[in-house]
């Protein structure tokens, strides 16, 4: 709504886009305004983020993001940019940022409201042209060119500039991306941290671990030499300013890791931190990183790879001409047509990182290098709210009602059968690859009033118990620009919610289905097996044991007490992609005859050798292998740079 403008600072972004130049095709005076400051808000990627727009009666004449809750370092480019982008060409024809494109599009969508309330043509400046003016050829040399700036990029240069090679790291993204990022915690066997707490982890049952789920489709020669380096690796991001904390297995509340050996280093300070410090020392040990640059193809001279051919932020060209490349560009879970060609019509969910595009795969592919193994990296799965209203998610205890859901109560197929163990619930890993196995992709969670009961009585470690174990030994990291501390975790847990009021919002909108009788129940899912299925399940109960799926016996609570509801299931994370680019043990691409392409590495979620059909269910595995690939490709690289 329309207001006066207040004696506070009003920030003006009149600057130019970062290193571009345009030129209007129409005339600045698209529309006119009614002058004024309005303000209005949209939804970003962590909550909504607020814009202040100034009008004279004929042009936009500042935005200025007011208040928002995006993660830093990652959304600090369309923060930026967008703004700028808007007053300089009094437009809403502008690109979003790569890496922050719900930030981009929720600053957009704020000021086209600020339009609307000043009275001026929105679809006329949606619809404006400007004539870019592309920046010019360049053309640059250096021992070893790194495409991907997330964990295994970052390695990789770190790795290279330190072997005394002249390093560039080019990253597609305004800032530091990557899982690498968003992850919170990266696995080894033998680190000074571990080694001081008297945790060790014989390295033995981490390369088990990723050979059997890997069904022994894994490189073992690779992850042998991934996990020897895993210990230094972690001594070695500490002393170039990572800040990282040991971890005792389950802190994230994933208590099908409790027993499991520590493996865990968790970010003090969040990834875009740590990525932020690794970029920093890079530059000052000689190395050069240049953002919004995005790498489109592999040099190849008599035969052999000699660099890559990159676009820059103004659109240029950039030759980079190097004895060695590294790819490591996070994998493809943000482009759906390749997400749907290699898996199918299966719908993951929004990706983590929506840059990671298969920028690398494409180029190495493109060239002769062999196809490997990919798995997609789901982490979790829980009750689909997906479609739930604004309203309902800011009902009080809403968190809690799906937090209900997601236990080892009752799950059932299309058909109304119990088909698995609950627990599965309880292991990340294992969870994802129940939903994707099932028949028909439907998995749903059945409670009883008296499961919500107990809830409203001592919290949800009524139902699950995931932090007591913690009391006297708090675990903190950050994860996904998150704080995570197991000691307010427990006592979130153990705090009485009703959930009654978020769980009629959510009938009423139909994401839950309720039944005051299980045969109500029943007949409004269509599961003709649902009645027996929970009669058999009930007899069970009343007799201590599971003998049919051997679910311990703590969760086998009897549902008899009416109403009923179900909700179906989904995947809770699509964490990217894993793997594109087959390589051997020092991770040098391939071709499809198993010969090293010459000068070609491949590091992180680009290359194919740690997975087969899923991805490990112990802690650290991904973030560890990425790190580790990374820095061994970027040693190896250097080496190759003579």
């Amino acid at each position: 709504m329309k207001k006066l403008i207040c004696g506070c600072l009003v920030l003006m972004l009149c600057a130019s886009m970062s290193g571009c130049t345009s030129k209007s095709d129409t005339p600045t005076n698209t529309s006119a305004y009614t002058e004024g400051t309005y303000t209005a808000a949209a939804k970003g990627n962590n909550g909504d983020v607020s814009v202040e727009v100034v009008f004279t009666s004929d042009a936009i004449q500042s935005v200025t993001i007011t208040e928002q809750q995006e993660t830093a370092g990652i959304a600090d480019g369309a923060l930026e940019k967008i703004p700028a982008g808007i007053v300089e060409n009094q437009s809403l024809n502008i690109d979003t940022i790569a890496g922050a494109t719900n930030t981009s599009n929720a600053i957009l969508s704020a000021v086209e409201d600020c339009v609307k309330q000043a009275g001026g043509d929105v679809e006329a400046l949606k619809n404006k042209t400007t004539e870019v003016v592309k920046g010019e050829q360049e053309e640059i040399s250096c021992d070893v060119v790194v495409v991907g700036g997330g964990a295994a990029g970052t390695a990789a240069a770190l790795a290279a500039v330190e072997a005394g090679k002249n390093v560039i790291l080019i990253e597609k993204t305004a800032s530091p991306m990557g899982a690498g990022t968003f992850a919170g915690v990266l696995f080894a066997t033998d680190s000074t941290l571990q080694k001081e707490a008297g945790k060790t982890v014989d390295p033995e049952w981490v390369y088990d671990q990723f050979m059997e789920t890997s069904e022994y489709h894994a490189n073992g020669a690779l992850l042998a030499n991934v996990i020897a380096k895993s210990g230094s690796t972690v001594d070695w991001l500490i002393e170039n300013g990572v800040k990282l904390n040991l971890l005792d297995p389950g802190h994230g509340g994933v208590i099908g890791h409790l027993g499991n050996p520590t493996t865990a280093h968790g970010y003090d300070e969040g990834g875009v931190a740590a990525m932020t410090k690794l970029h920093e020392v890079i530059e000052t040990k000689g190395g050069s990183v240049r953002y919004e640059t995005t790498g489109t193809e592999l040099i190849i001279t008599d035969g052999k790879v000699s660099g890559v051919i990159a676009v820059k932020a103004d659109g240029g060209e950039l030759r980079i001409n190097a004895s060695s490349v590294v790819l490591a560009t996070g994998g493809f879970a943000g482009n759906a047509e390749m997400t749907t060609e290699i898996f199918g019509d299966v719908n993951y969910g929004n990706p983590v990182v929506k840059s990671n595009t298969g920028d690398g795969i494409k180029m190495a592919w493109a060239i002769g290098a062999d196809k490997g193994i990919v798995i997609p990296q789901n982490y979790g799965i829980g009750p689909d709210f997906s479609t739930a209203s604004d309203e309902l998610k800011q009902i009080e205890n809403y968190s809690a009602l799906t937090g209900a859901f997601q236990t080892p109560v009752l799950f059932v197929n299309s058909q109304g059968t119990r088909f698995t163990n609950e627990e599965v619930v309880l292991e990340a890993a294992h969870g994802a690859e129940t939903l994707r196995s099932v028949s028909g992709g439907e998995i749903y969670s059945i409670l009883d009033q008296g499961i919500l009961n107990q809830v409203a009585e001592g919290g949800l470690a009524e139902l699950v118990d995931r932090y007591s174990i913690f009391i006297g030994n708090n675990q903190r990291y950050i994860e996904g620009g998150h704080q995570v501390d197991t000691d307010q975790r427990y006592a979130d847990s153990i705090t009485p919610k009703d959930v009654t009021a978020a769980l009629e919002k959510a009938v009423e909108e139909g994401i839950v289905i309720k039944g005051d009788t299980i045969e109500e129940l029943a007949e409004k899912l269509n599961m003709p097996r649902l009645t027996a299925t929970l009669d058999r399940y009930n007899e069970m109960c009343r007799n201590g044991a599971d003998t049919d799926l051997y679910k311990a016996s703590e969760y086998m609570d009897e549902l008899a007490e009416g109403p009923y509801y179900a909700v179906k299931y989904k995947y809770v994370n699509y964490l990217g992609t894993l793997g594109g680019v087959e390589v051997d043990e020092y991770l040098q691409a391939v071709d499809a005859a198993g010969k090293p392409i010459d000068n070609l590495w491949v590091a992180g979620a680009d290359a194919s050798g740690a997975y087969g059909n899923a991805y490990v269910p112990f802690e650290g595995g991904t973030l560890g292998f990425a790190y580790n690939s990374g820095r061994i490709a970027g040693e190896m690289a250097a080496a190759n740079a003579k």
